[in-house]
């Protein structure tokens, strides 16, 4: 166990430590961790921020009501108080460490020069212990993004009047155990959270103890998940009884890979993009397994296979759009002059209708049962896979993909009534970076080049709905024609989707991480609108069922073989 962290006060002047920080970043070409000189906590409780490259530009905070000097909305910071700044209903205290992505090195030594002279001049005076807080300050009014991060549960201090007992009492905690404390995820579902987690947590021991990377549990995992969907193609009752177990342990698995990660701190982008793209595919085969399986005892379940593939597919869209959009909106902090001594309610920039839907949101969520019911609500991927499990085990594959498909549906309605109504409340313009991270997902072929699109589109107050709308155009195009005139042709018009699905998830992830499907690579798939001309010429010509069948593996050469191929060597050289 390594000794807590507590930096001795700075021998020059607040301005000259602010000036001296500034130096650093200008020639940062990594993140810059910044720590209080009054802070005393285990090194390991740090690590969010000391050691996580992903991390971005991010503060340590803990929950604290109504009594801290911190604000986070959607987990983005957007007020912190000092003896010269004061917060609009804080929720949270700063623990006094936070860290300077290096991709917002430039912006912030600018924002932080100006404070530096605010400093001197006498504009700002504030002690150096308010080192942090004041920096996260000028990041904040300076319109840059800084991300809350909660400090796990361990002792941590201020300024503390004995700083032995101070020092001893954050000794008290290993780094094993805050380490296992850091691979707790906080936004799971309810059965994740309080089953699978609790399931998952020996294995991540072990796999800690054999030094497994998170990539090959990820891998492990998804393999598990394969044989899970092939049990189920058995159609047999063991064979539904055996893949609703390893379907199970293929989920338990799944979140050892991230709890590793977490312990570790072994990030990157190529984890991420893995993680999230076996999930689908294993959830696609569990479909087609169910529904191969049906087949061989009379059942025809493949329509219900291909209409899970359009609601969940579109459903996912919009979890992923409309959470990015809400964020870059409620949480948008408009710039504020540091010397003001309030925050103008900031990040209430949206207006007053925002700012009471989020306190209603926020009174609300305070009830356990009410947020654990929502959440559920929303059927994640824990609660989905433990319903396919169950009913395919207990009642068989119709019950599984037949009741799976009516909670899709009213999960769909629910999240939707739910985000329209939020939308109502906002005013203005999608920000810049949402417009230009939904623009990402659009898409478009040859056919759109020529046509041209609305320039507004991405910037409507409803932009977060198009790439869903569009995905939901595609692929319930296909799911017609398949499920209305060509009924022979549905098990290929699955996989046709589901490969369809695959491109656009891999466009999502990209789009999430500030990048866009290369022109080239979009068009080589004939983009969404030439995919669409493809399926009805297909199907007025009488060949749906052979083109599909053919197209499927012709499409899935591109996006996903020579795609994350791309994408790999993309994350290789930014290495």
């Amino acid at each position: 166990m390594t000794d807590p962290i507590r930096r001795p006060a700075s021998d020059g002047t607040l301005s000259s430590s602010l000036e001296a920080l500034c130096v650093t970043l200008r020639t940062a070409t990594g993140p810059t961790v910044v720590i209080a000189d009054d802070l005393v906590v285990a090194p390991a409780a740090l690590a969010p921020v000391t050691l996580d490259p992903f991390a971005g530009t991010s503060m340590l905070v803990r929950p604290s009501g109504h009594h801290g000097n911190v604000r986070v909305r959607h987990h983005l910071v957007t007020s912190v108080g000092t003896s010269c700044h004061d917060v609009t209903a804080p929720d949270h205290v700063s623990v006094g460490a936070m860290v300077i992505a290096g991709k917002d090195a430039g912006r912030a030594a600018e924002e932080i020069t100006a404070l530096a002279r605010a400093v001197g001049s006498g504009e700002i005076s504030a002690g150096s212990h308010e080192l942090v807080e004041l920096v996260a300050v000028s990041l904040v009014r300076g319109e840059i993004s800084v991300k809350a991060v909660d400090l796990v549960d361990v002792p941590w201090f201020r300024s503390p009047e004995d700083v032995p007992s101070a020092q001893a009492a954050a000794q008290s905690i290993s780094d094993e155990r805050i380490a296992r404390l850091q691979a707790n995820r906080i936004d799971d579902g309810f059965y994740s959270t309080f089953v699978v987690r609790r399931l998952s947590k020996p294995l991540t021991r072990v796999a800690l103890r054999l030094g497994m990377s998170p990539n090959l549990v990820t891998v492990i995992s998804f393999i598990i998940g394969i044989g899970a969907a092939a049990s189920f193609a058995v159609g047999e009752r063991w064979g539904l009884v055996l893949g609703a177990v390893l379907l199970q342990l293929s989920l338990i698995v799944d979140c050892v890979d991230g709890e590793v990660a977490r312990a570790t701190r072994r990030f990157t982008a190529l984890g991420a993009w893995l993680d999230a793209s076996t999930d689908r595919v294993k959830e696609f085969l569990a479909y087609a397994g169910l529904a191969y399986g049906a087949a061989h005892t009379g059942m025809s379940l493949w329509w219900v296979a291909v209409l899970l593939v359009v609601l969940q597919t579109t459903r996912h869209m919009t979890d992923y759009d409309f959470s990015r959009v809400q964020r870059l909106r409620e949480a948008y902090v408009p710039r504020l002059s540091l010397t003001q001594r309030d925050d103008a309610a900031a990040g209430s920039a949206g207006g007053w209708s925002v700012a009471g839907a989020m306190e209603f949101s926020t009174r609300i969520n305070r009830r356990d049962a009410v947020r654990w019911a929502k959440r559920a609500l929303h059927l994640p991927i824990g609660e989905r896979w433990l319903v396919i499990s169950v009913l395919a085990a207990v009642l068989g594959a119709a019950w599984a993909l037949g009741g799976l498909l009516v909670l899709v549906v009213l999960a769909l309605a629910y999240v939707l009534v739910g985000r329209t109504l939020r939308t109502l409340t906002w005013t203005g313009a999608t920000p810049p970076a949402g417009s230009l991270m939904l623009e990402h997902q659009g898409d478009g072929g040859p056919l759109i080049a020529i046509v041209g699109q609305h320039p507004g589109m991405w910037s409507m107050r409803f932009a977060w709905a198009v790439p869903a709308i569009l995905r939901f155009v595609e692929l319930g195009l296909v799911a017609l024609v398949a499920l209305v005139w060509v009924p022979a042709a549905i098990p290929v018009a699955f996989w046709w989707m589901a490969v369809v699905a695959f491109h656009h998830y891999d466009t999502l992830y990209r789009a999430l991480q500030d990048s866009a499907t290369p022109r080239w690579l979009t068009w080589s798939a004939l983009g969404w609108d030439g995919r669409c001309l493809l399926v009805i010429g297909l199907t007025a010509t009488g060949f749906l069922a052979s083109g599909l069948a053919w197209g499927a593996w012709l499409l899935a050469a591109i996006v996903v073989a020579l795609a994350s191929v791309q994408w790999l060597l993309v994350q290789s050289r930014q290495r």
